[in-house]
């Protein structure tokens, strides 16, 4: 295990378990990578770490590092949000991290809509690839000013979703954007920077790694390296769960992939108050108080007053307004007296406004408002359903049944936060025992620093890419069963 980093902000101070080979004799120091200091909590790339994409950092076990020269990036590239770390490709150490939003949400915040733009118009497409590149080459800049220049950038490699791959490589998306939802390209993309328009990456060796097939894109690939790598055996389901929903089964040698238009609901996107999981949003609700002066208490990222509410609030939320009956197993939201003729506790109910479209509820206190509307609680039931659907579809196509998985991997910065059992109360995945899920931190990312540091690794995935059966939902009847009966909450729960 060459890196660990497991930290939030409101946690203690982090020391990292930083292991590399000096010669032929194995180093361990608990050192932060960034400053280099045993304990810290407050350099540059500390606080990286702790924010939204790069939440936990630790390679499977087996896997090595093959030395290199110099140093490379590993991006993670989503459609709402862009992750970088740089590494010391001999040491196989984390030096930066860099995080940011994709710009390219000028032309949609879901994947589909990005897709049409860039299918439809190449003016649309140049101008979505360089918006990419730019950001890309500013965050690689940026890493490497902070390192004050000492190295030489090697190589980079990327892992994303389908679509957001090809937009980088300029490929138009046309077979993506229609049945049977092929992908433009099959194979890992070698190309200079320069190639693709970068200028401060222009000299540097890019490889772009490739898709499983239709929406399940290389950042599924990546967390499929790292999962398959660290469970070599077992029924293992993994969700990363994004603005474009990859779930992915192994089981008995067969490995099955689907993809599933969650929406940008999950990360704070499409509710009226969304935010990403920065300073300001609420990213936790939970019960206070005892019968009859219950109430709701929200938690919001670096205190101080509330600005809106990111994926981890809002699953919270939509978990104990059903649990407290604000809301039905229909995700009707009822009005205040309503609500305590249902038995709902006073100052809950308090909570409730309501207004010409319908209900709100009042997460915070009203000098600063932060509302979740009937209309948000919509949005989210149809992303919880595609979630939930996709997943019991592959397990049919498997002959399993839930209960006989041995795990499921949360990846990604909203699976590292959520509450399991808010998760579980509103059926966003397949209803196992709490124990079997493992909240796994942002897999693509690290699955692309395992390509990045090691030729095997890659070989190993490209091995893996060509096992997948892949299904598209689109046409599956058991799917869209599902997906109607799900938008219900779970009646037990």
């Amino acid at each position: 295990m060459l890196v660990n980093v497991c930290a939030r902000i409101e946690e203690q101070p982090y020391g990292a378990e930083v292991i590399y080979r000096k010669g032929r004799t194995m180093v361990s120091e608990n050192k932060c990578p960034g400053c280099r200091r045993t304990v810290c909590d407050g350099c540059g790339i500390y606080r990286k770490l702790n924010t939204n994409k790069q939440v936990r950092i630790r390679f499977p076990k087996g896997f090595k590092v093959q030395p290199g020269e110099g140093l490379g990036i590993s991006f993670d590239v989503g459609t709402t949000t862009l992750a970088g770390m740089l590494w010391d490709l001999e040491k196989g150490t984390l030096l930066e991290a860099e995080t940011g939003a994709n710009p390219q949400a000028v032309f949609g915040a879901d994947v589909i809509s990005r897709i049409q733009a860039a299918a439809g118009n190449r003016e649309d497409l140049g101008k979505m690839q360089k918006l990419l590149v730019e950001k890309l080459d500013e965050m690689a800049s940026e890493m490497m000013e902070r390192l004050a220049g000492s190295g030489t950038l090697r190589r980079v490699t990327v892992a994303g979703n389908t679509a957001m791959s090809e937009i980088l490589l300029g490929i138009p998306p046309l077979q993506l954007s229609k049945a049977p939802f092929l992908p433009d390209y099959e194979n890992t993309v070698y190309l200079k920077g320069s190639a693709l328009g970068f200028h401060f990456l222009g000299e540097t060796d890019i490889m772009v790694l490739p898709p499983i097939g239709g929406y399940v894109g290389a950042d599924a690939l990546a967390v499929h390296g790292y999962v398959s790598m660290e469970e070599k055996e077992g029924r293992i389901l993994s969700i990363d769960i994004g603005t474009n929903g990859e779930i992915l089964l192994q089981c008995d040698g067969k490995r099955f992939a689907c993809s599933t238009a969650a929406g940008p609901a999950l990360e704070g996107g499409a509710v009226s108050q969304g935010m990403r999981a920065v300073r300001g949003a609420v990213d936790m609700v939970s019960l206070t108080g005892r019968f009859p002066m219950e109430d709701l208490t929200s938690r919001v990222i670096g205190g101080g007053a509330g600005r809106g509410i990111c994926g981890s609030g809002l699953v919270d939320s939509l978990a104990w307004l059903y649990r407290t009956k604000v809301i039905d197993h229909t995700g009707y939201m009822r009005k205040a007296g309503e609500a305590r003729e249902s038995g709902v506790p006073g100052r809950i109910a308090g909570r409730i406004r309501q207004e010409d479209g319908g209900c709100k509820f009042l997460l915070t206190d009203s000098r600063d408002p932060v509302y979740l509307t009937a209309g948000d609680v919509r949005q989210l039931q149809l992303s919880v359903s595609a979630i939930r659907s996709g997943a019991e579809t592959l397990l049919e196509k498997a002959g399993l049944k839930a209960k006989q998985l041995d795990r499921i991997y949360l990846a990604g910065a909203f699976g590292s936060y959520i509450g399991i059992e808010s998760g579980l109360a509103i059926g966003l995945f397949p209803h196992v025992p709490k124990e079997k899920i493992y909240q796994a931190g942002n897999l693509a990312g690290i699955g692309a620093a395992m390509a990045l540091l090691s030729g095997e690794a890659l070989q190993y995935m490209e091995e893996e890419r060509k096992r997948f059966t892949h299904v598209e939902l689109a046409g599956e009847e058991t799917f869209k069963e599902l997906f109607l009966a799900h938008m219900n909450f779970p009646l037990n729960f």
